[in-house]
């Protein structure tokens, strides 16, 4: 059985780590580690063996516990090409997708068993409610292109982010949909869960709150294009409407 376990740094960029288990053989992969402690902590208390580091790309709070897991387990950070698979035993393995745009060294970490996906650690391309930003050398053309490649992950896929941004994402999500009923119910859910504790969601439920996941809604081109543009909706491509709402998500 292959577990994941999810770290919450509590600090202001609301990041999230994981662990990824093989529960029989006790190996350990772990993604962009900000506190190396806590993983050390879990690590020698399950008696686990960390196997390699997973970065999605380098920023600093991505990568702020590499070196104290490296020393303290001799260990290393794995880089892999596009494409590339590790195996985790009983028909399990990651596959590693270049996904630039957030950076153009970005890559997403896909757990599959067999051929269907079962969670995507998305780093900072893919958001729940949003997509991320390009302030660091990134390129938002790149980030629509790879968010078409995540969207067409398995609709069952467990979404995995590199931080908590929920509150604000789905809020943006609302100023743009305020009928989506499926949008105020998430809203909701947040009174119930402390960050830590927020239950992951899958690319269906993303794809029916994530705007960035939504160019065709009828409500989002009208809203956008039409009343904050003052464009004609018909005339403008799904590319050109990605980078209007990453432009706006930026200044909300």
């Amino acid at each position: 059985m292959v577990l994941v376990k999810t770290f919450y740094a509590h600090n202001e960029l609301r990041n999230f780590s994981y662990a990824i288990t093989d529960q029989d053989s006790g190996f350990t992969w772990v993604i962009d580690p900000y506190d190396s402690s806590v993983f050390k902590d879990y690590i020698q208390k399950n008696g686990l063996v960390l196997k390699g580091i997973l970065n999605t790309h380098r920023h600093h709070d991505h990568i702020r516990g590499n070196s104290g897991l490296i020393e303290a387990f001799g260990t290393s950070v794995q880089i892999f090409r596009n494409n590339q698979t590790i195996d985790l035993g009983h028909h399990h393995s990651i596959e590693v997708m270049d996904t630039p745009g957030h950076t153009k060294d970005h890559q997403v970490f896909i757990w599959k068993k067999g051929q269907g996906t079962e969670c995507l650690f998305s780093g900072d391309s893919l958001f729940n409610a949003g997509v991320g930003n390009c302030h660091g050398g990134g390129d938002v053309s790149e980030l629509y292109d790879s968010t078409c490649l995540l969207k067409q992950l398995d609709d069952s896929t467990l979404l995995y982010p590199g931080h908590d941004y929920r509150l604000k994402n789905l809020s943006f999500a609302q100023s743009l949909e305020p009928e989506n009923k499926l949008i105020a119910e998430k809203l909701k859910e947040l009174d119930e869960y402390q960050s830590e504790h927020l239950p992951p969601v899958t690319l269906r439920e993303e794809k029916m709150v994530n705007p960035f996941l939504r160019l065709q809604s009828k409500e989002i081109r009208q809203k956008v294009l039409v009343e904050t543009l003052g464009l004609s909706e018909n005339n403008v491509s799904d590319r050109e409407l990605f980078k209007y709402l990453r432009l706006m998500r930026d200044q909300w």
